[in-house]
């Protein structure tokens, strides 16, 4: 019996003990939690910046791009000089429209006149008369067509000039010569505003030893 006795009254030691420790535990608790709400202690709030990393808490991010494109609007940007990050980076523009831009300069060698932006895949009328103003073409096209010497594909290839005219154009070349970019006019069935975009793009050039020289339409 006296064994019996022992564990019983041991049951009972452990029992209070375990009371005890939950008490002075949750007093402790309370403790701190008046602590931290006297200190009014508040956790910082973690951000996430867009490329998937953490943002320090403590240093809040300055953003200077609306400045940038300030400075640079003030002055005329060269359509035909300006990288697609630079076009990026302006108002009403984005990466869609900048790539496309660039890919279209450079299918046409160059623009040579800033109204053709318009013609940008995807560039809505309002956007196009908001960003206008903001673009000069520098020296204007950089790239033009020999009709005397270019290959078919080199026409075929070019957004303007396109399968047929270029077509057109090696068909009659075989039987006559290019004296200068007007003969096209009587030479294949071009309408006016067909030869208007094509011109600025092509020259005729007379090759020598020791230079190119190219006559444009006048």
């Amino acid at each position: 019996m006296s064994w019996v006795v022992f564990g019983v009254y041991w049951l009972q030691l452990d029992w209070r003990a375990s009371r005890e420790r939950d008490a002075y535990k949750n007093q402790s608790v309370r403790l701190l939690l008046g602590a931290l709400n006297d200190l009014k202690v508040e956790a910082p709030r973690m951000q996430r910046s867009r490329l998937g990393g953490v943002q320090n808490p403590q240093v809040k991010p300055v953003s200077t791009t609306g400045y940038q494109r300030k400075k640079i609007l003030q002055q005329s940007l060269n359509l035909n000089t300006i990288d697609s990050a630079a076009l990026e980076g302006l108002p009403r523009i984005g990466p869609n429209i900048a790539g496309r831009i660039c890919r279209f300069r450079e299918a046409l060698g160059g623009f040579h006149d800033v109204g053709q932006l318009g013609e940008v895949w995807g560039m809505h009328p309002e956007q196009l008369e908001g960003i206008k103003p903001w673009f000069h073409i520098g020296s204007g096209v950089f790239r033009f067509l020999c009709l005397n010497h270019a290959t078919w594909r080199e026409l075929q290839t070019h957004p303007y000039v396109r399968y047929h005219g270029a077509n057109s154009i090696s068909a009659f070349r075989k039987e006559h010569a290019f004296d200068r970019v007007e003969d096209l006019r009587g030479a294949i069935p071009v309408t006016d505003s067909l030869f208007r975009r094509w011109s600025p793009y092509l020259r005729v050039c007379n090759f020598n030893e020791n230079a190119i020289e190219s006559t444009s339409a006048e």
